[in-house]
């Protein structure tokens, strides 16, 4: 299993975040083609991160297909036009 995880620092409007983030950029990630789960955590207290988000796929094969298509592209324009000072990512595979 490999994954590609977004991780947020905190906005400075969390309702403003979330409102777009749940509502418009999730539906629109997964609409990912090979793109298994989503998986979404939201961090508690007040440390620097806000949120993660973990997107599943069968192989770093499978996530490179996916990365290259018309879904992906746009999911990243659009993570980088209300977050781009916000977000990191990562990458890796699952261990057992």
């Amino acid at each position: 299993m490999y994954k590609m995880i977004a991780l947020f620092k905190k906005p400075e409007d969390t309702e403003k975040f979330d409102e777009y983030y749940f509502n418009t950029h999730v539906p629109l990630t997964k609409k990912i083609p090979g793109l298994q789960d989503i998986r979404v955590t939201k961090f508690a207290g007040d440390g620097p991160y806000y949120l993660m988000c973990e997107m599943v796929y069968e192989s770093k094969e499978a996530f490179k297909v996916a990365s290259k298509t018309d879904e992906a592209k746009a999911s990243g324009k659009d993570v980088m036009s209300f977050a781009g000072d916000l977000v990191t990512f990562l990458f890796g595979e699952e261990v057992e």
